[in-house]
């Protein structure tokens, strides 16, 4: 672009992050596969959201308080599915069912890369 503002290589690595998880999550949400562990992630307040198929996501809560909630949940051996996901123009957001509580958690989501 050679006129107006540079494109910023971070938002654009982002963007082609949520458009290859807006293919995915339609598949978990429809084979319905249960999230099997919580791990911690590459900095604080993030995680590793690792489902039985063993496709893996950063995730960070929304709500404070919601990543010990799933850890919870996932102590207690509840089943926890992902239920739902939405996109704005900045974040992608799954939903996670199965979790106690009066409000159903939600949490940030990146691809995790491959280790």
């Amino acid at each position: 672009m050679p006129w107006g503002e540079p494109e910023d290589p971070w938002t654009e690595a982002l963007q082609r992050s949520a458009d290859r998880l807006q293919v995915t999550l339609p598949s978990l949400v429809a084979r319905r596969v249960p999230v099997r562990l919580l791990e911690p992630g590459p900095l604080t307040g993030v995680g590793r959201l690792r489902m039985a198929d063993g496709t893996t996501f950063l995730v960070s809560a929304v709500t404070r308080g919601d990543l010990g909630r799933v850890i919870r949940a996932l102590f207690a051996r509840q089943t926890l599915l992902c239920s739902g996901w939405e996109r704005d123009s900045e974040t992608l957001t799954i939903t996670l069912s199965g979790v106690p509580g009066r409000h159903p958690v939600r949490l940030h989501c990146l691809p995790d890369q491959p280790d």
